[in-house]
C-alpha cells in the first residue's frame, strides 16, 4: 500500500456570537468573565485548528557531486576513491569511500573480497536561516562485498554517529540491513525484472526480422537497507528493499523498490539509462533517472505514455565528465559527476537517501 504524504492547509472556521449575546456576556462581572475566558480561548484555538486536506505534490531538490579516481582499473594493488557530497535544504552530507580492487586475484578471472572504508561528516541547516549550519553526523567504518557469499554486504558496519546539537543529544547509530552486490546468481526478483524488460523490448520492436537481445544483467539486491536520517528534529531514516539491475539489452539500470521513510511507504519503479551527452555538452555521458510511483501520479517505468509528464517519484540527471586513461571496457580512471535529483510527492529524506546510495556505492554506478 502506498502512503502518500498529506499537507496541512489552514482552513479557518469562524464561530460568531450575536451582538446582544456578546454584550450580555461582557456585562458580567470580571470574575465571571475571567472564568469564561479560557473556554473562549480554547474555542478560538479549535476554530482555527488546521484541517488536513489532500496535498498537492511537494517538490524537493537534491544535488549530488562526486570526484572519482579508479587506478585499480590498471593495477589491482591500487585503491579507488569516491568522494561525494549530497546537499539539500535540510543539510549537507560529505563522504569519502576508499575501496580495494574487487577482482583480479588471478588475471582478473576470480573474485575476491572488496573492502571499502567510509569516512565523512554531515551538517544540518537551520530551517529558519539556511545560511546557518551545525555539525551533526560523523561517518566511519565501512563495508565488505564478500566474494565467498556471492556479493553479500552487511551495511551495519557503516557507522553514523550523531553529535550533540542544541537540545538534540548525541547518539551512536549506523546504516542497517544488507545488500547483495553483483552476484553470480541474481535473486529471483532481479531475474523477473530482467525478463520483464526483455518482454517489453520484444513487444515494442518494429520490423519483420526477429531481434535477439542480450539477456545478461548485473544486479544489486537491497534487503531493508537503512540510510540514517540527516539529523533534523523531524527527519526520518529510509529503508530500501528491492532490486536494481543493469541490463545489457538496453544499457540501462532497471529498478523496483519498496521504500519506507518513518511511517510512510512508497512503491517505486523505473530506470536509469546511460546515454551519450548531447553534442556540445561539457560532459561526455549521463544517467537519466526516472524512478516513479506507479499508477495515479506515477507512470510506466518502461514506456510512459507521456515522457514529459511530471510524475510522483524521483527524477534527475547525473552528468559524467571522463578523463585520464580508459580500460578496454571504456571505463575511465577519472570521473567527475554533477547531478540533480528532483523528488515530487515523496519525502525529502527519500530523495536524499537515494543520493547517498549513489555516493556510497559509487563503484557500482560509475565504476568497474
Amino acid at each position: 500500500m502506498i502512503a502518500r504524504r498529506t499537507k496541512t492547509l489552514a482552513v479557518p472556521i469562524f464561530r460568531t456570537l450575536s451582538v446582544n449575546r456578546f454584550l450580555k456576556w461582557y456585562d458580567r462581572d470580571f470574575n465571571t468573565m475571567a472564568q469564561h475566558a479560557p473556554r473562549l480561548f480554547a474555542a478560538t484555538l479549535v476554530a482555527f485548528t488546521p484541517i488536513p486536506l489532500l496535498a498537492q505534490s511537494t517538490t524537493d531538490q537534491v544535488s549530488v557531486t562526486m570526484e572519482i579516481s579508479q587506478p585499480s582499473l590498471f593495477s589491482s594493488d591500487e585503491k579507488d576513491v569516491f568522494k561525494g557530497t549530497v546537499d539539500d535544504r535540510s543539510g549537507t552530507t560529505s563522504l569519502v569511500v576508499t575501496c580495494s580492487a574487487g577482482a583480479s586475484a588471478w588475471l582478473g578471472l576470480s573474485r575476491i573480497d572488496e573492502a571499502c572504508a567510509v569516512n565523512g561528516n554531515g551538517t544540518i541547516k537551520n530551517p529558519n536561516n539556511p545560511s546557518q549550519s551545525l555539525p551533526r553526523i560523523s561517518y566511519s567504518g565501512g563495508f565488505t562485498v564478500e566474494a565467498k557469499s556471492d556479493g553479500y554486504t552487511n551495511a551495519g558496519t557503516i557507522l553514523a554517529n550523531y553529535l550533540r546539537a542544541g537540545s538534540a543529544g548525541a547518539e551512536n547509530s549506523s546504516f542497517r540491513g544488507n545488500l547483495v552486490m553483483a552476484p553470480e546468481n541474481p535473486s529471483a526478483s532481479a531475474k523477473a525484472l530482467g525478463n520483464q524488460l526483455i518482454k517489453q523490448l520484444q513487444e515494442t520492436a518494429t520490423g519483420t526480422e526477429a531481434i535477439t537481445y542480450n539477456t545478461q544483467i548485473d544486479s544489486v539486491r537491497f534487503d531493508n537497507f537503512i540510510v540514517p536520517h540527516v539529523g533534523q528534529r523531524d527527519s526520518a531514516s529510509c529503508a530500501w528493499s528491492g532490486d536494481a539491475i543493469y541490463a545489457y539489452a538496453n544499457d540501462a539500470w532497471q529498478m523496483k523498490f519498496e521504500v519506507k521513510c518513518g511511517d510512510l511507504s512508497f512503491a517505486l519503479e523505473g530506470n536509469m539509462p546511460l546515454a551519450d551527452a548531447a553534442a556540445g555538452s561539457s560532459h561526455q555521458q549521463e544517467y537519466q533517472l526516472n524512478l516513479v510511483l506507479p499508477g495515479v501520479g506515477g507512470g510506466d517505468p518502461f514506456a510512459a505514455a507521456d515522457p514529459f509528464a511530471v510524475v510522483d517519484g524521483v527524477t534527475g540527471t547525473m552528468r559524467m565528465t571522463n578523463s585520464g586513461r580508459a580500460n578496454d571496457d571504456g571505463i575511465y580512471e577519472k570521473v567527475q559527476v554533477q547531478g540533480d535529483l528532483t523528488g515530487v510527492g515523496v519525502p525529502l529524506e527519500l530523495t536524499r537517501s537515494f543520493g547517498q546510495i549513489l555516493v556510497i556505492f559509487g563503484r557500482t554506478w560509475f565504476g568497474a
